[in-house]
């Protein structure tokens, strides 16, 4: 009996041991095992590149506490992330990265990501936040970097989606894009409205904005490389149509790469300071800005249309003899006022009506009055008066300039 008992209970702590410990053990190894497997990996990167809609590559996985793992070797739309921690809940994502590189190459896949967070619902049905250390624009001779964390917030409400972009420490420094969708009355069962603010006290590379507004307003201008730009925009987007304002400053333009898309060119560094720019219904509807340049060159066939166009006046050094085509210029300086009764051009106070100088010498002085829009269309489009539009520019212009009263 005594044997019988012993067995019996020595049964028992085996099973209890197999049950308890050693199942366990290699259940968690197996586990373990499949975690760090490069299976494992390849469907952690199908499942993003579902989400974010590209390609995603993995070269590493970790995971070092439950509900976290890190990555390393991330290829994202053929751009490589140092190393990102993930941090998920039942209702957020966190991403973490120390630093970030943003260039005008990766933009367009940044904003592409922002885009289906706030049209596609169902695929992004958590709040997402990303948490970076440290920001370069990779631009180091054009633009300082931001020496401060980032922060990026996607958040939804109901049936709106939200997205605010700023830098910590600087709350004057934001980016706030928000997605709205109602119900509308008639057939039409939902009405969306798209809002845009932004505000930017630390010159931003001009690239970095063109790539991140894509065509909308700078698609057809190229600034340059070391073009920077501050301030502020708020613009709206219902009905298709794009309705804002926006002010501030545009330095170091190369009026070269401005103007190559042009008949004529200009050379040198400008500022353009943008006093007003109001839009509505995708067309301008008013514009107030300075342009100045403390030096560079003018084809001539700009002087002539700034006459025979935009009705300036030709002033002491408007030709010169010895050099017909290209003229060098030490001071330009205009205001530039346009809306719907046409377009101003001003000289700057103390410049007694000059608006280019060469050696001392005034070359164009600003017209007595005002230019139709057409006109100006011509100008840039390098055709002559009375022209049928028939360049890219001259059509690009007239649908985006405002509509002349007479045509209303």
């Amino acid at each position: 009996m005594f044997v019988e008992q012993s067995v019996a209970r020595l049964w028992r702590v085996r099973t209890a041991f197999v049950l308890l410990c050693l199942f366990p053990a290699v259940g968690l190894v197996t586990w373990a095992v499949q975690r760090s497997s490069a299976a494992h990996r390849a469907a952690v990167a199908n499942a993003a590149a579902k989400l974010l809609g590209t390609t995603v590559t993995i070269e590493q996985l970790t995971h070092p506490q439950p509900g976290c793992f890190r990555l390393s070797g991330v290829q994202i739309g053929g751009t490589n992330l140092p190393a990102v921690e993930v941090e998920t809940t039942p209702d957020e994502i966190r991403l973490r990265l120390e630093t970030l590189t943003c260039t005008p190459e990766t933009v367009p896949l940044v904003v592409a990501v922002i885009r289906r967070w706030l049209n596609e619902p169902a695929g992004f049905d958590r709040n997402c936040v990303l948490d970076i250390g440290q920001l370069s624009w990779g631009q180091a001779e054009s633009a300082a970097d931001l020496n401060r964390p980032l922060r990026v917030e996607c958040v939804a409400a109901g049936t709106g989606r939200a997205v605010r972009i700023f830098s910590v420490g600087m709350p004057a420094d934001e980016l706030r894009i928000v997605r709205t969708q109602a119900e509308a009355p008639g057939s039409v069962p939902t009405a969306e409205r798209l809002e845009v603010e932004a505000s930017l006290s630390q010159a931003m590379p001009a690239a970095i904005v063109a790539a991140a507004c894509g065509e909308l307003f700078l698609g057809q201008w190229k600034l340059g490389q070391q073009a920077l730009i501050e301030g502020r925009l708020q613009a709206a987007l219902a009905g298709g149509h794009w309705s804002g304002e926006a002010a501030g400053t545009i330095t170091q333009v190369d009026l070269a790469q401005m103007t190559a898309s042009l008949p004529n060119s200009l050379e040198g560094l400008a500022s353009i300071s943008v006093e007003e720019l109001v839009w509505a219904g995708s067309r301008l509807s008013a514009v107030d800005c300075v342009c100045t340049a403390p030096r560079g060159g003018v084809d001539q066939a700009w002087l002539e249309g700034l006459v025979s166009i935009m009705g300036c006046r030709p002033a002491t050094a408007f030709r010169d003899p010895l050099n017909g085509g290209f003229r060098d210029f030490e001071r330009l300086g205009c205001r530039v006022t346009i809306d719907a009764s046409g377009v101003r051009l001003r000289a700057l106070p103390q410049q007694a009506g000059c608006l280019v100088e060469s050696q001392g010498l005034p070359l164009v002085k600003e017209p007595v009055g005002e230019a139709s829009l057409d006109r100006l269309a011509w100008l840039l489009s390098g055709t002559a008066p009375p022209a049928v539009p028939g360049t890219p520019m001259t059509a690009w212009l007239l649908s985006v300039l405002p509509l002349p009263r007479t045509s209303r």
